[in-house]
């Protein structure tokens, strides 16, 4: 892995021998140490003054982390029990008084917030003293099936921005470093509006459509990618794995970052292998979620993920919400300490880890995680070699909250189906507009049903997935024939 490294960042820093090469590399410099530190700056003021207490504590103690963590953590829980109604009602009733917790096993006693609690009580979980005209809608559509919708304010994402430059600084990652993502878009590219693209430009970010990938899609994004130049190279698990497997078969497209991020789905070990084979740089997988995110990051040794102490806190527990032993699998619980407009304490976001015992040789405090077993994106595939990531289907959801949980299977090259279980029955309007939305995206070849069930029945992992494709990608990660059109 160090020899991986090593090759990335000789490769980046060693002359290129051509005069138009070496303008474009000045040019990205003066973008990332002029341009993009001022914008920065005056967009995210906060931000940016978070940053040097984040690079002051990467190699202190465990202990000085622990006592940050846990000031911050009964802050909240006092805030929540002043100001939040759902808390104050939830306390009460169980006989909690948040002054007097002072370890680990005592804060365990307050139950668990489930995504259903969220969809009951979310008036009630928004803050007395926040301010309406701050707060910033979010929503998912939920990597387990179970759509949310929810509030964050300002503290909470300039301290979520400042952690994520502080993760991918572990890595070699400077900010306003050039940076190519494979993502899920709701809009197509082309939609985007001039500032958005003007803030893309400044923060070198380059994207591809995760929702809509097609061989020439990916020839074009890939050959952009040679020129430009990208230190780091972001996206799904699954479509960086497609993303090398278009590249293994075309030798004569080189791309060579100094580092990829894999996100929002598990990081399997073929995958991660395969993709550090093609790329020639390490892959370090990255643990959040949209309701909560840039909850844990692997550091240069890859030896677990290590929790994001100083905003998140993070249990792992039995099935009786006792706190289990490290090694040992169990539920997450996560306590976000810096949303005080929307509380989520003891968060279960169905999601199963295990704590890795011990510290890590790496010399940095943070717990570590051993990686997230389950929510596993499957892309649908198309007759005519489009493949649409498995996320695509979760943000239909962010504004139909009537959706209480859902699974997509695509059982024929033809047809998909969806199956929901609404939380009431919805307009038809609402439903035909589901499915005009989809079969726009999947094309005049294609179908979807879509079925209204009781409930949908878990595997028996426990973990539920929300896109299940029958039917293999047609670009064969073998040989990896590309062929538009049909499937092979």
């Amino acid at each position: 892995m160090n020899a991986l490294k090593q090759t990335a960042s000789e490769e980046l820093a060693a002359p290129s021998g051509s005069f138009a090469r070496a303008v474009h590399s000045a040019g990205s410099d003066f973008l990332r140490l002029a341009i993009y530190p001022i914008a920065h700056r005056h967009r995210y003021p906060l931000t940016h003054k978070l940053l040097p207490d984040f690079y002051a504590m990467e190699f202190v103690s465990l202990d000085r982390v622990r006592r940050i963590q846990w000031e911050r953590l009964t802050s909240m829980l006092r805030h929540a029990a002043q100001h939040v109604p759902y808390y104050r009602e939830l306390f009460h009733k169980h006989g909690i008084d948040v002054s007097r917790i002072c370890t680990a096993r005592e804060f365990a006693t307050i139950p668990p917030l489930t995504k259903a609690r969220i969809r009951q009580y979310s008036s009630e979980l928004v803050s007395e003293n926040a301010d309406p005209g701050r707060l910033q809608a979010n929503a998912t559509g939920g990597s387990t099936g179970s759509p949310i919708n929810f509030y964050q304010d300002d503290n909470y994402w300039n301290y979520a921005r400042a952690s994520q430059v502080f993760l991918e600084s572990w890595w070699g990652i400077r900010q306003g470093d050039r940076t190519a993502v494979l993502w899920g878009a709701d809009r197509d590219l082309p939609d985007i509006g001039w500032k958005e693209r003007l803030a893309c430009a400044i923060a070198q970010t380059r994207s591809c459509n995760a929702f809509s990938l097609t061989a020439d899609g990916l020839k074009d994004f890939a050959e952009m990618l040679t020129k430009w130049r990208p230190r780091l190279i972001a996206g799904y698990a699954t479509a960086l794995k497609v993303f090398a497997s278009f590249l293994a078969s075309r030798p004569e497209i080189r791309i060579r970052p100094y580092a990829v991020k894999s996100t929002a789905e598990v990081l399997t070990v073929d995958e991660r292998r395969l993709i550090e084979q093609v790329l020639r740089c390490p892959v370090y997988d990255f643990y959040g979620t949209r309701e909560i995110n840039n909850l844990a990051a692997e550091c240069p040794l890859q030896q677990g993920l290590h929790i994001n102490s100083l905003t998140r806190y993070i249990e792992v527990v039995d099935d009786n919400g006792s706190l289990v032993v490290p090694g040992i699998p169990g539920r997450l619980l996560i306590t976000d300490l810096t949303n005080h407009s929307m509380p989520m304490i003891r968060y279960e976001n169905e999601d199963i880890s295990s704590a890795v015992e011990g510290e890590c040789p790496c010399g940095r405090p943070f717990p570590r995680l051993t990686g997230i077993l389950g929510r596993k994106s499957d892309f649908i595939s198309t007759p005519s070699g489009k493949l649409i990531h498995g996320e695509f289907f979760t943000h239909l959801f962010y504004a139909i909250p009537l959706v209480k949980t859902f699974q997509v299977t695509q059982d024929t090259s033809c047809r998909v189906l969806l199956q929901i279980v609404w939380e009431r029955r919805p307009d038809t309007s609402i439903v035909e507009a589901l499915r005009t939305r989809i079969e726009k995206a999947l094309g005049p070849q294609m179908t979807c049903d879509l079925e209204a069930v009781e409930k949908i029945d878990r595997p028996s992992s426990g973990k539920h997935r929300f896109t299940i494709s029958k039917i293999p990608i047609p670009w064969g990660m073998g040989s990896f024939s590309l062929v538009k059109g049909h499937q092979n």
